[in-house]
C-alpha cells in the first residue's frame, strides 16, 4: 500500500468526510491528504490537475512526495453516466506527465452521502430516527441521498452542514460500508493498491 496518499475530493463535506471513511486504511499510512478547489469553485478536470500539480510539488520540495494521487467526483448510478463523470477526469490525469506519481479516479455513487446509508444501523442510532424509505442494502442505488439526508435532518430542526457529515462519517464502519457499497469498495481499492493507466 502506498504511503503518502493525496485524495482530491470536490467539496468541504468531503473533505471532512473522506478521513473518517478511510480511517481503517490511513492508520498504516504516513500521510492521507484530502484537498478541494479552494473557496467554493467547482471540482472540473482542470481545478483537479491544478490541485494534484500544487500538492506533488508542495509535498516534493519538503521531502514527502506523494505515492499516490486518487480523483473522487460525483456522478449518476446508471453505467452511462459514471463513464461520462469519469472520463474528463481520467483525461486529464493521464495529461500530467510531469508527475511521476500513478494518479486515479473513483465515484461516489451519486453522492458522498450514499455512502452514509451504507451503514444504516448507525446512521440511525446517529439521527436517532428510523432513514425512510430506502434500501441501505443497496446505497448506491438511493435515489438523491443527500437530499433525502438533508431531510432527515431537518425533521429534527437540524441542518446538514459539513461539520455534520463529519460527525456523521466519524460514527460508522467503514467496513460495512465497503460490504453494501460498491462505488465505496472501489474508492477503496484504489486507494490500497490499484493499476494506474498505461499512459500514466
Amino acid at each position: 500500500m502506498a504511503k503518502n496518499v493525496v485524495v482530491i475530493v470536490s467539496g468541504e463535506t468531503d473533505r471532512r468526510s473522506v478521513p473518517h471513511l478511510c480511517r481503517h486504511l490511513s492508520q498504516d499510512m504516513h500521510l492521507f491528504d484530502v484537498r478541494k478547489p479552494p473557496g467554493n469553485n467547482t471540482l472540473t478536470p482542470e481545478q483537479a490537475k491544478k490541485l494534484i500539480r500544487a500538492a506533488w510539488y508542495e509535498m516534493n520540495g519538503r521531502g514527502n512526495a506523494p505515492d499516490k494521487f486518487v480523483v473522487l467526483v460525483d456522478a449518476d448510478a446508471n453505467a452511462q453516466a459514471l463513464a461520462l463523470a469519469m472520463r474528463p477526469f481520467d483525461q486529464a490525469v493521464i495529461q500530467l506527465a510531469d508527475i511521476p506519481a500513478p494518479r486515479f479516479v473513483a465515484v461516489a455513487v451519486r453522492h458522498l452521502e450514499a455512502w452514509f446509508f451504507g451503514h444504516a444501523e448507525r446512521l440511525r442510532e446517529f439521527l436517532n430516527r428510523d432513514l425512510g424509505h430506502v434500501d441501505s442494502s443497496r446505497p448506491d442505488g438511493i435515489n438523491n441521498p443527500k437530499q433525502h439526508l438533508i431531510h432527515l435532518l431537518r425533521d429534527q430542526s437540524k441542518v446538514y452542514t459539513a461539520r455534520v457529515a463529519e460527525q456523521i462519517a466519524e460514527s460508522l464502519d467503514p467496513l460495512t460500508i465497503e460490504g453494501r457499497s460498491p462505488s465505496f469498495a472501489d474508492f477503496v481499492k484504489k486507494l490500497r493498491n490499484g493499476v494506474p493507466s498505461p499512459n500514466q
